[in-house]
Protein backbone atom coordinates (compact mmCIF):
# COMPACT_ATOMS: atom_id res chain seq x y z
CA UNK A 1 0.00 0.00 0.00
CA UNK A 2 1.38 3.38 -1.43
CA UNK A 3 1.33 6.52 0.93
CA UNK A 4 1.84 9.95 0.31
CA UNK A 5 4.90 11.58 1.16
CA UNK A 6 2.23 14.09 3.43
CA UNK A 7 1.51 11.27 5.24
CA UNK A 8 4.61 9.71 5.50
CA UNK A 9 5.92 13.44 6.64
CA UNK A 10 3.26 13.08 8.91
CA UNK A 11 4.08 9.55 11.01
CA UNK A 12 7.36 10.30 11.20
CA UNK A 13 7.48 13.54 12.49
CA UNK A 14 7.00 12.86 16.56
CA UNK A 15 10.30 10.22 15.85
CA UNK A 16 14.22 11.32 16.76
CA UNK A 17 16.19 7.87 15.53
CA UNK A 18 15.54 6.64 11.41
CA UNK A 19 15.06 3.27 13.30
CA UNK A 20 11.26 4.61 14.72
CA UNK A 21 11.04 6.78 11.68
CA UNK A 22 11.46 3.14 9.76
CA UNK A 23 9.15 1.44 12.52
CA UNK A 24 6.52 4.05 12.41
CA UNK A 25 6.36 3.75 8.43
CA UNK A 26 6.18 0.28 8.38
CA UNK A 27 3.84 -0.01 10.89
CA UNK A 28 1.19 2.47 8.93
CA UNK A 29 1.43 0.27 5.92
CA UNK A 30 4.37 1.47 4.04
CA UNK A 31 6.10 -1.05 1.28
CA UNK A 32 9.91 -1.54 2.34
CA UNK A 33 11.52 0.13 -1.05
CA UNK A 34 9.22 3.11 -0.22
CA UNK A 35 10.87 4.02 3.42
CA UNK A 36 13.92 3.08 1.66
CA UNK A 37 13.30 6.29 -1.01
CA UNK A 38 11.47 8.41 1.49
CA UNK A 39 14.08 8.37 4.09
CA UNK A 40 17.62 8.23 1.38
CA UNK A 41 18.28 4.81 3.06
CA UNK A 42 19.23 1.79 1.69
CA UNK A 43 16.65 -1.09 1.40
CA UNK A 44 18.78 -3.59 3.41
CA UNK A 45 18.87 -0.80 6.19
CA UNK A 46 15.19 -0.56 6.04
CA UNK A 47 14.82 -4.50 6.11
CA UNK A 48 17.79 -5.12 9.12
CA UNK A 49 15.71 -2.65 11.25
CA UNK A 50 12.40 -4.56 10.63
CA UNK A 51 13.86 -8.08 11.06
CA UNK A 52 15.82 -7.13 14.01
CA UNK A 53 12.35 -5.61 15.20
CA UNK A 54 12.23 -2.97 18.94
CA UNK A 55 14.60 -3.66 21.67
CA UNK A 56 13.93 -7.01 23.49
CA UNK A 57 13.33 -5.27 26.53
CA UNK A 58 10.36 -3.01 26.08
CA UNK A 59 6.85 -3.67 24.07
CA UNK A 60 4.26 -1.61 23.42
CA UNK A 61 0.50 -2.37 24.95
CA UNK A 62 -2.18 -0.62 23.04
CA UNK A 63 -2.57 0.17 19.45
CA UNK A 64 -0.08 -2.15 17.89
CA UNK A 65 2.27 0.89 16.34
CA UNK A 66 5.93 1.26 17.12
CA UNK A 67 5.32 4.52 18.72
CA UNK A 68 8.37 5.12 21.08
CA UNK A 69 8.73 8.45 21.08
CA UNK A 70 12.22 9.21 22.79
CA UNK A 71 13.35 12.00 24.65
CA UNK A 72 16.79 13.59 24.66
CA UNK A 73 17.93 9.43 25.52
CA UNK A 74 14.81 9.35 28.60
CA UNK A 75 14.55 5.89 29.23
CA UNK A 76 10.79 4.44 28.48
CA UNK A 77 10.28 3.99 31.73
CA UNK A 78 12.16 4.11 35.49
CA UNK A 79 11.77 1.24 37.91
CA UNK A 80 12.00 2.04 41.56
CA UNK A 81 14.08 -0.27 44.12
CA UNK A 82 10.75 -2.41 44.86
CA UNK A 83 9.96 -2.86 41.64
CA UNK A 84 6.09 -2.00 42.78
CA UNK A 85 6.10 1.44 41.09
CA UNK A 86 7.11 2.32 37.73
CA UNK A 87 7.38 5.75 35.69
CA UNK A 88 5.67 4.96 32.20
CA UNK A 89 6.13 7.23 29.16
CA UNK A 90 2.97 7.91 27.18
CA UNK A 91 3.46 7.77 23.56
CA UNK A 92 2.12 10.41 21.10
CA UNK A 93 -0.83 8.50 20.20
CA UNK A 94 -1.46 7.38 23.64
CA UNK A 95 0.16 3.86 23.62
CA UNK A 96 1.97 2.59 27.50
CA UNK A 97 5.49 0.87 26.92
CA UNK A 98 5.49 -1.64 29.97
CA UNK A 99 9.29 -3.42 30.29
CA UNK A 100 9.63 -6.87 29.94
CA UNK A 101 9.55 -7.75 33.44
CA UNK A 102 6.39 -6.56 34.28
CA UNK A 103 4.98 -8.44 31.00
CA UNK A 104 6.02 -11.75 32.29
CA UNK A 105 5.07 -11.09 35.84
CA UNK A 106 1.65 -10.94 34.57
CA UNK A 107 1.60 -13.56 31.97
CA UNK A 108 1.30 -10.83 29.06
CA UNK A 109 2.66 -11.33 25.86
CA UNK A 110 3.20 -8.89 22.80
CA UNK A 111 0.03 -8.81 20.65
CA UNK A 112 -1.98 -10.53 23.46
CA UNK A 113 -4.85 -9.26 25.68
CA UNK A 114 -4.44 -7.41 28.92
CA UNK A 115 -7.31 -6.47 31.24
CA UNK A 116 -7.45 -2.79 32.38
CA UNK A 117 -9.64 -1.31 35.84
CA UNK A 118 -10.12 2.04 35.45
CA UNK A 119 -11.07 3.79 38.83
CA UNK A 120 -11.17 7.68 39.02
CA UNK A 121 -7.83 8.82 38.57
CA UNK A 122 -6.21 4.95 39.10
CA UNK A 123 -5.56 2.34 35.99
CA UNK A 124 -5.09 -1.07 37.36
CA UNK A 125 -3.86 -3.76 34.81
CA UNK A 126 -4.32 -7.11 35.91
CA UNK A 127 -3.29 -10.78 34.37
CA UNK A 128 -6.06 -13.16 33.05
CA UNK A 129 -6.14 -14.93 35.98
CA UNK A 130 -6.74 -12.08 38.60
CA UNK A 131 -9.30 -10.64 36.43
CA UNK A 132 -10.98 -14.50 36.47
CA UNK A 133 -10.80 -14.58 39.99
CA UNK A 134 -12.31 -10.94 40.70
CA UNK A 135 -15.43 -12.17 38.26
CA UNK A 136 -15.89 -15.51 40.51
CA UNK A 137 -15.85 -13.38 43.40
CA UNK A 138 -18.07 -10.82 41.86
CA UNK A 139 -20.70 -14.05 41.15
CA UNK A 140 -20.00 -15.92 44.75
CA UNK A 141 -21.49 -12.40 45.85
CA UNK A 142 -24.10 -11.84 43.95
CA UNK A 143 -25.76 -15.42 44.75
CA UNK A 144 -24.22 -15.74 48.31
CA UNK A 145 -24.10 -19.93 49.67
CA UNK A 146 -25.96 -20.76 46.20
CA UNK A 147 -22.94 -23.88 45.95
CA UNK A 148 -25.03 -25.71 44.24
CA UNK A 149 -26.66 -23.93 41.08
CA UNK A 150 -26.94 -26.64 38.66
CA UNK A 151 -28.87 -29.34 41.01
CA UNK A 152 -30.93 -26.17 42.20
CA UNK A 153 -31.72 -25.72 38.26
CA UNK A 154 -32.23 -29.44 37.83
CA UNK A 155 -34.66 -29.59 40.32
CA UNK A 156 -36.95 -26.79 39.62
CA UNK A 157 -37.20 -28.27 35.79
CA UNK A 158 -38.21 -31.77 37.67
CA UNK A 159 -41.03 -29.27 39.59
CA UNK A 160 -41.90 -27.87 36.11
CA UNK A 161 -42.03 -31.16 34.14
CA UNK A 162 -43.83 -32.35 37.09
CA UNK A 163 -46.79 -29.64 37.24
CA UNK A 164 -47.09 -29.57 33.42
CA UNK A 165 -47.93 -33.97 33.58
CA UNK A 166 -50.52 -33.16 36.81
CA UNK A 167 -51.96 -30.19 34.72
Amino acid sequence: MSLPTDRMTEIVKPFTTVSDKIRALDAAGAPRAEIARFLGKRYQHVRNVLVEGPPKERYTVGRVEFADVREAAAPAFTMEADASMLRLRIGQDGTVQLPASVLEALGLTPGGIAIAELQADRLTVLSVGESIRRVRQMVRELIPNRTGLVDDLIADRRREAAAEENG
